[in-house]
């Protein structure tokens, strides 16, 4: 399905332009399977990704990259992804505890 997809998307990961990004956004319909699509193939073609989770953990996003192929803790971990964890990060801000280490990633909120 993912070749098919590349195809008519015209994309491979030796095709990417310097300084694009991908924005998906869904309302109606469950599209998470391009998140994760896209996801593995920006990681696989080594270019550096800023993923910001709104809807779901970090552990899930992984667990199914995993099963993709691709480890998103060995991205974090060489600096190639940079993972902000919108829903907790979001709540710190509604919820602010006294002692809140959380980064103030999410501040604008």
């Amino acid at each position: 399905m993912y070749t098919e997809l590349n195809s008519i998307l015209n994309t491979t990961p030796d095709s990417f332009t310097q300084g694009e990004f991908v924005l998906l956004s869904d309302r109606q319909s469950d599209a998470s399977f391009l998140i994760h699509h896209f996801l593995s193939l920006y990681l696989r073609a080594r270019c550096k990704v800023c993923f910001v989770g709104l809807v779901q953990s970090f552990n899930h996003y992984s667990a199914i990259s995993q099963r993709m192929g691709v480890s998103l803790t060995q991205a974090k971990e060489k600096g190639q992804l940079v993972f902000l964890e919108g829903q907790k990060e979001s709540l710190s801000v509604l919820i602010p505890q006294e002692n809140d280490t959380g980064s103030q990633a999410m501040d604008f909120l």
